[in-house]
């Protein structure tokens, strides 16, 4: 009797606490009544809430057991009702009031801000005289320049080694890089005073791999007496618009710790002078580095002519979220001019410093533009020449503070043969002798690397006497309207491919760290450990190099020669399979460590492979199809899912099957509720969608904990017992097309009419609204029941009909764009249980949106995939309208023209559409989302980009997406050729729109004029998206195995206790040193909202926050004894000693790096 008062007790809990909650929420809203609308509307939600919370009672009160629906596995509702089981409870420092970062980060304490400057320039474009985008520099000579402060002249050479544009990276090398490198040591060494600095390590690499014993410890001492300097130090000179921020780590910490392995050194100046554009995350990971100086130089001319009147070219670049501490603040120095050449680099007149270029000097394959070559230097002529230059000098050193000058003395290439090197040192070294004994003059003048320019400035001013700034440095133009922002779409389809190898990378990093550290397991059928140049580390080194190297700034950019670009893609494509064998190697180690051994399992139970390939760089990938109908009766396939993200993730998954008679099993036995749909055989925008024969996707939902793997069991079903089994797509058509192959109901799927007028799509978040052309025209919050006018369109955009003509770098449109015709497209509706969707064919684009019915991430998100082919169009770009203008209204009817993209999927900036701007100035580079919010900040629309795009907002409020361009000319910036390679590309997009409380807190007030701060669920989907969750098939074909092996087979769990925090990302866990079990655990504690929104306050995730703190030891599940140390960002540098009990604290917005051993 006892026992059954606690069943019936422990039935009426819930009903208390609905009975409590909805008293109190009466007794508040009681003093809310004669509030405005909006709050009613909040209380209709929240009752709405109490409601469905009762039903969900009542539910589990008829049966405590796990529910079936009626095909015998767990339903929707069951799974939603359950989806914070087992959740860890909230940490004692989380809540609105303690959760006040970005109300109080929203611009930072800096003087400068670039958004303000462009608001401020009015972008007149007015002839300066010789300096053409300046003015006319004056100085006086016996003031500004005196024997107690003279001007002190470091004039630096350098050659800039692209590693592939018109060559391949090793054509390059081979043709030229190799030569300069060899000349650099002969040259160097005929006199101390001489330097040179570097900054390519990939090139540098690969020249020290060839290069004599002898000819290395020639280089080594010319760096270690100061003469060479390697600058910045990373494998390339990265993209700054494109790249996301893991990459940008990656490819850094490999140059970074080349040098220090080979060279003993570590980089403490930056050099970056020809990405197109400049991002401040770059300027926070160099800080983070141990890097204290750092040199730009492609920004909007008009914004160099501003600096360069206020003397303001060198500042402290500032992070948007910085306060008055700068302990992320670095030093930078912009360049002045137009370029890094030497026309461009001696002082204002180009005419005249093209005559010290004396590489120039005739006969030579160079020549000076302004029709004055250079002429030697001797007795007779010294004088005068020095005095000429020295006047460009000293006009130059006006625009700054400290009377110290950099002349930089390079261009691409330079120094590749041993005559260039004696025409720039012997010339220059008759100028230096002459005005260095010329006292009169006031200039002390010599050769120098970076750091020397550096430390005579830090030696003249404090940093404190410097400007600080805030922002980025896009969109760049350097000249006329020739804005740079065609590249941030050229080439999408190797865009996206770099984002795969991204994916796939930090995955395999990720796994194979975890297999590092644990003991070697029973029965082990594999060797990780095998020599690090052959075995799985070498592959991973090997997978890290070629990403490194399409981060160039003519490689991810889409801005190479045809060749190259083929090339690149090989190399991404060969980077894909290594880190795939890791990821199967790693996975298949994991699981012997983890489960118990077993006589039943086959030898090649865990041999796995992924569960898709590419042919070639070119291709599309192509699913491996389940041989279902060869499986036994009874036997089950083994699924293996991994998790590389640090949260736990319920989420809609799906594999090709031969046959639509299965069921889903998870670990336990229990039946998983699963929906097959036809897998269509169309893989072009031109070809007919059909149905492809005997291929079928399977849609089921899955739970993963963080860093894991799961298994699942597929089993067939032969006989006509279908409990369990996957329920059939309920197809609709919207009109009958010759396109569509209508032979469904063959196939066992059933179709039915819907009205071509308007249709929808729904799950527990979102109801979707879709026009007759297929395409979303609204959406409705289901917590609100408010529906919002959001829409998609497809537009183009053509080319300039002037002289000047879009490129792969320059975005010169004709005009506005023009809508792609959508008059009765091709229109397929599928419905069932997890997942819907809607395909509509249109011209150039197969268009496809799905809704997934999921408790986790992907339920708050409406998933958009793009198949591209604008290979018949000419002089056109694609591109998607995102139409939130409704959102946009502010309430005396105008509109909010301001959006926000990211940073390198790091931070987030404002962009503010300006009239006085042509069209194409308006676009911005959108690495992974682009986000739209209301002015009274109640309603957010977030686009994550699976891809890096280029986007921009439109003068009537819209947002474009350009997905792909087709151009048929050069641009006139050296490439000589047109974009004509295009593809079938697909990109693919989640959509997510949170609605917020119209009255809330201040103190959660996370966007302004210069930045915005994400939920948590929105970063939470970022990552999703960008790091899907991987399926391991078995390698070899077999028979299966029977349901009592499948306990104890439950996968791999990587954390022994608790999870990290909702808003810490495991940015990388990337093994460095295999014998001495040795990894770089890589952190980022992400800036976010507190705003609570229709969805709550956090990600439906299994986590919680908890002020940064992290018991490091908790994330792994290891018998071992593991030491951490904290590191610079690069693993280059201690910053203490051992973490005492591997307890840390992460700021926000900060990334931190620990080096993990094996004690």
């Amino acid at each position: 009797m006892f026992r059954m008062a606690r069943v019936y007790a422990r039935r009426l809990i819930p009903y208390l606490l609905v009975i409590i909650l909805f008293i109190l929420l009466s007794w508040f809203f009681s003093f809310q009544l004669e509030e405005d609308a909006a709050q009613k509307r909040q209380i209709s939600y929240l009752r709405n809430r109490v409601a469905e919370l009762k039903s969900k009672v009542r539910e589990y009160e008829q049966d405590e057991t796990p529910r079936e629906s009626k095909q015998g596995a767990y339903s929707f509702a069951e799974a939603e009702s359950r989806r914070f089981y087992d959740k860890p409870q909230l940490g004692a420092n989380h809540g609105i009031d303690r959760c006040n970062f970005a109300s109080k980060h929203l611009k930072s304490s800096a003087e400068l801000q670039t958004v303000e400057l462009y608001g401020n320039i009015s972008f007149k474009n007015e002839n300066g005289g010789v300096w053409k985008q300046g003015f006319d520099i004056k100085y006086t000579d016996s003031s500004d320049f005196t024997p107690s402060r003279p001007l002190e002249v470091f004039v630096v050479p350098h050659s800039h080694n692209d590693p592939g544009w018109i060559k391949t990276y090793e054509q390059y090398f081979a043709d030229q890089t190799k030569n300069i490198l060899n000349n650099i040591v002969e040259k160097l060494e005929v006199d101390v005073k001489r330097k040179f600095i570097w900054a390519e390590i990939s090139y540098f690499s690969m020249w020290w791999k060839q290069a004599s014993q002898s000819l290395r410890d020639r280089m080594l001492k010319l760096i270690k007496n100061g003469q060479v300097e390697l600058v910045t130090g990373g494998w390339v000179m990265e993209d700054e618009a494109n790249t996301h921020v893991y990459a940008m780590v990656d490819q850094m910490i490999e140059g970074n710790n080349w040098i220090m392995d080979h060279l003993g050194i570590k980089s403490s100046t930056a050099w970056s002078i020809d990405p197109f554009g400049q991002s401040p995350t770059v300027a926070y990971l160099r800080k983070r580095m141990g890097f204290t100086d750092m040199l730009i130089q492609r920004t909007h001319y008009e914004v160099k002519k501003v600096l360069s009147q206020q003397k303001k070219l060198e500042f402290m670049w500032k992070q948007n979220w910085e306060s008055e501490d700068g302990k992320n603040d670095i030093f930078c120095h912009m360049m002045p001019f137009y370029s890094y050449d030497i026309p461009h680099t001696c002082g204002p007149d180009p005419k005249i410093c093209c005559q010290f270029d004396f590489a120039r000097l005739p006969p030579t394959k160079y020549s000076c533009p302004w029709k004055v070559a250079p002429t030697l230097i001797t007795d007779g002529t010294v004088a005068k020449r020095a005095e000429v230059l020295v006047d460009q000098y000293k006009k130059k050193a006006s625009l700054f503070r400290s009377n110290v000058l950099l002349i930089p003395l390079g261009d691409d290439f330079r120094y590749d043969n041993p005559g260039e090197f004696d025409k720039q040192f012997t010339n220059y070294e008759k100028l230096f002798l002459y005005i260095n004994s010329n006292k009169g003059l006031n200039v002390n003048i010599r050769w120098g690397v970076l750091s020397d320019y550096f430390k005579k400035v830090h030696e003249r001013m404090e940093n404190s006497q410097f400007p600080k700034l805030s922002g980025d440095f896009y969109t760049y133009a350097d000249r006329d309207s020739h804005y740079w922002s065609g590249y941030y779409t050229s080439r999408p389809f190797y865009k996206k491919l770099d984002r795969v190898l991204e994916s796939r990378l930090r995955s395999a990093e990720v796994l194979f760290s975890l297999a590092n550290f644990l003991p070697s397991p029973h029965n082990a059928a594999i060797d990780l450990w095998k020599a690090s140049d052959s075995g799985l580390l070498g592959k991973l080194t090997a997978a890290r190099r070629n990403l490194g190297l399409f981060q160039h700034h003519d490689g991810i950019t889409g801005t190479a020669k045809d060749p190259v670009v083929i090339d690149y893609g090989r190399k991404l494509l060969q980077a894909i399979q290594n880190a795939d064998e890791v990821i199967a190697a790693s996975a298949e180690y994991l699981l012997l460590s983890s489960e118990p051994p077993s006589t039943s399992k086959p030898s090649s139970f865990n041999a796995l492979i992924l569960d898709e390939a590419r042919k070639s760089h070119d291709s599309l990938p192509e699913g491996f199809v389940i041989p279902v109908r060869s499986l036994a009766t009874g036997a089950l396939y083994p699924l293996v899912f991994y998790n590389s993200l640090g949260f736990q993730r319920q989420q809609v998954v799906s594999v090709l099957v031969d046959s639509p008679n299965v069921k889903i099993l998870c670990h336990t036995g229990s039946i998983i509720e699963s929906q097959i749909t036809p897998k269509w055989s169309s893989i072009e925008p031109t070809s007919p969608i059909a149905f492809q024969s005997n291929v079928y996707e399977l849609w089921f939902r899955i739970n993963i904990h963080p860093l894991s793997l799961s298994r699942y069991f597929l089993l067939p079903l032969h006989t006509s017992d279908v409990t369990g089994a996957a329920t059939r797509s309920t197809l609709f058509t919207l009109r009958t097309e010759k396109n569509v192959d209508m032979n469904f109901e063959a196939h066992g799927f059933t179709i039915q009419p819907v009205d071509p007028k308007e249709f929808q799509l729904s799950n527990y978040q979102y109801i979707l609204h879709f026009g007759d052309n297929g395409l979303l025209t609204g959406i409705t919050d289901r917590n609100t029941l408010e529906r919002s006018k959001v829409m998609l369109n497809f537009v183009t955009y053509g080319t300039s009909s002037a002289k000047d003509k879009s490129g792969a770098y320059l975005f010169l449109p004709d005009g506005p764009a023009k809508s792609v015709p959508s008059l009765s497209p091709t229109v397929v509706v599928e419905k069932g249980p997890v997942m819907s969707r809607v395909t509509v064919q249109l011209q150039n684009v197969i268009h496809t949106v799905r809704l997934f019915n999921s408790p986790g991430i992907d339920g708050h998100a409406i998933s958009i995939s793009n198949l591209v082919d604008i290979r018949i169009l000419s002089n056109r770009e694609l591109a998607m309208r995102v139409d939130g203008t409704e959102l946009m209204r502010k309430p005396d009817g105008s509109l909010k023209h301001t959006f926000y993209t990211d940073l390198n999927g790091f931070q987030m900036q404002a962009r503010h559409f300006y009239s006085k701007l042509p069209l194409q100035a308006n676009f911005y580079p959108m690495p992974t989302k682009m986000v739209i919010d209301s002015p009274k900040g109640t309603s957010r629309l977030t686009l994550h980009s699976a891809q890096s795009l280029g986007t921009g907002m439109t003068s009537s409020g819209e947002v474009d997406i350009i997905l792909d361009r087709r151009l048929m000319q050069d641009d006139n910036r050296g490439l000589f050729q047109g974009v004509k390679d295009n593809k079938v590309t697909p990109n693919d997009f989640w959509l997510v729109l949170e609605k917020f409380a119209d009255s809330f807190n201040p103190s959660t007030k996370d966007a302004s004029d210069y930045t915005l701060y994400p939920t948590v669920l929105s970063q939470h989907a970022n990552l999703a998206l960008n790091s899907p969750m991987l399926t391991l098939l078995p390698k070899s074909v077999w028979t299966g195995i029977s349901e009592k092996d499948v306990a104890g087979m439950v996968g791999y769990k990587s954390q022994s206790s608790g999870y990290l925090p909702c808003d810490v990302n495991v940015l990388s866990f990337r093994t460095m040193k295999l014998e001495s079990k040795q990894a770089l655990l890589i952190l980022h504690r992400q800036g976010h909202s507190c705003k609570p929104s229709s969805f709550g306050e956090l990600s439906p995730t299994n986590c919680s926050l908890a002020n940064g703190h992290i018991n490091l030891k908790s994330v792994f599940h290891s018998k071992n004894s593991l030491q951490f140390t904290e590191y610079s960002l690069n693993g280059i540098t201690p910053l203490n000693s051992e973490i005492s009990e591997s307890s840390v604290n992460l700021d926000s917005c900060q990334i931190n790096t620990y080096q993990v051993k094996l004690n």
